[in-house]
């Protein structure tokens, strides 16, 4: 004899088959402080390669961001940033948080996982996450 089921136990038997997910553990990204120090009329960027790396940026991208923010001439030297000008550390925070929102938040789903293409002329945002494209605005 065959049993017929209804729609709702054939949903809860196959569900009950399925196997268990584990927990997603989602860890936080935090967004590294820079370690600023400021003698005579530079302010010095120590760590400016490690926030970089951590960004997943390249580094004349983000110096670039933050010298056309500033309006403020500087270089990269090895792996930190010389900005010329007294420039408070709480600014240097606020500039790369900015980028960061800006530049490397992806804007669909909200995860840092991507990293920047340039087609042609134009910047885009491609997320490792979800799959999205997204242009950026340029530096000018």
């Amino acid at each position: 004899m065959r049993e017929f089921y209804s729609y709702a136990e054939l949903l809860e038997r196959a569900l009950g088959r399925l196997p268990k997910k584990p927990e997603a553990v989602r860890e936080r990204f935090e967004v590294p402080k820079a370690e600023v120090v400021i003698s005579g009329k530079r302010t010095f960027i120590h760590n400016f390669k490690q926030i970089c790396d951590k960004l997943n940026r390249p580094p004349r991208h983000v110096l670039r961001f933050i010298l056309r923010e500033l309006a403020a001439p500087g270089t990269i030297e090895g792996s930190s940033a010389i900005i010329q000008g007294e420039i408070p550390k709480s600014t240097i925070d606020k500039l790369i948080e900015r980028y960061y929102r800006r530049y490397v938040v992806c804007p669909i789903c909200g995860r840092p996982d991507t990293f920047l293409v340039k087609e042609r002329r134009i910047y885009f945002i491609v997320c490792g996450a979800c799959g999205a494209k997204s242009s950026v605005p340029p530096i000018i």
